[in-house]
């Protein structure tokens, strides 16, 4: 589920409104967090550095960032770092590149937003 940013206080004004957390829909407390390149889905509750955790699993959400239409989620704390796919098929946060395989990889299709809770939007990518 895309859920409230959970390190908004580091992220700029600007971007605040942008700032977003992928939360397990099935496990409250577990987010899609970010260790080096690799994405993991880890318990809020089992982490013994709250603050780092916060700031992994954070992602500023850009609208037409490699096609229009289609969002990106670039890392909070690794600037220029979006999530993408590899070749076989598993999320991992990599460095922007200028080619069309980087943007056809990091880029993502919004399907059932649920926009009517306050805090938490279900949303499939």
């Amino acid at each position: 589920m895309l859920v409230s940013c959970r390190s908004l206080s580091t992220v700029s004004l600007s971007l605040r409104a942008h700032c977003v957390s992928l939360m397990d829909a099935n496990r409250t407390d577990w987010y899609i967090r970010h260790r080096g390149s690799d994405l993991r889905v880890e318990s809020e509750n089992l982490t013994d550095d709250l603050p780092l955790f916060q700031l992994q699993s954070s992602f500023i959400m850009h609208l037409n960032t490699f096609y229009t239409g289609l969002y990106a989620l670039e890392s909070v704390n690794s600037i220029d770092q979006y999530i993408k796919s590899d070749a076989d098929g598993r999320l991992n946060i990599a460095q922007r590149s200028y080619t069309a395989d980087y943007y056809d990889t990091a880029s993502f299709r919004i399907h059932d937003y649920n926009s009517s809770s306050k805090y938490n939007h279900p949303v499939r990518l």
